[in-house]
């Protein structure tokens, strides 16, 4: 058993978390002892993957010395909430890896998190059968009763994510978007920017829109 916080009879857990804009740190609690942990990943979910491994190690032995290196050297994924930083107060997240319903709610609570004026762009989430459209309306107003400014959304039906958002915005092609991105993006003193979606929806095209925008500017 592992849990964010201590719980009763938990074996595993964490305590003393402080999430910041380039990651998490926490306190890990063992049957062994307790280690402190600083990683440059965003969002809550991580903390749970490092208390699963940890658990993992301790089974078969491996001292948590050696259980804190594997974890500080755990390497960061491409495009899995890949934090860019653009310019100064300028942040972009790529989690264009892929996308589904869990690690867009996750996405939210990262972007919520973040500096300055938060922009969450989403294209469709494939593969979700009959049920595809309450999904995305379920994440449009999860993201509606967020702390996120704007929501953009780019795809055959991410719009029903915007279309229930009070500050939602729907574009027909990736071109209009990124253009409109360009702008806020130099507008806006302090932003983030987080772009998702399914990996068929290719929406890391707009990730380097905005990478070869921020190039010209240096």
């Amino acid at each position: 058993m592992f849990f964010y916080q201590k719980k009763k009879y938990s074996n595993f857990f964490s305590s003393d978390i402080k999430i910041h804009v380039y990651g998490t740190s926490f306190t890990i609690h063992t049957p062994c002892g307790k280690i402190d942990i600083s990683l440059p990943f965003l969002g809550y979910q991580n903390i749970s993957n490092a208390l699963a491994a940890t658990a993992l190690s301790f089974a078969v032995k491996i001292p948590l010395k050696i259980i804190k290196i594997g974890l500080l050297n755990t390497p960061i994924v491409s495009r899995r909430l890949e934090l860019i930083t653009l310019a100064k107060n300028k942040i972009l997240i790529d989690d264009t890896y892929n996308s589904n319903v869990s690690s867009m709610i996750s996405a939210i609570k990262v972007l919520e998190n973040m500096p300055g004026y938060k922009i969450l762009v989403t294209g469709d989430m494939a593969e979700l059968g009959e049920k595809s459209v309450l999904y995305h309306r379920m994440i449009g107003n999860t993201a509606n009763l967020s702390k996120i400014n704007k929501v953009f959304s780019v795809g055959n039906i991410s719009n029903e994510i915007t279309k229930v958002c009070n500050n939602g915005k729907h574009f027909f092609n990736k071109k209009h978007l990124s253009e409109y991105l360009k702008k806020l993006f130099l507008k806006q003193e302090q932003i983030t920017i987080l772009v998702k979606g399914s990996r068929s929806t290719k929406m890391e095209e707009i990730v380097e829109e905005l990478i070869k925008e921020s190039k010209k500017k240096c």
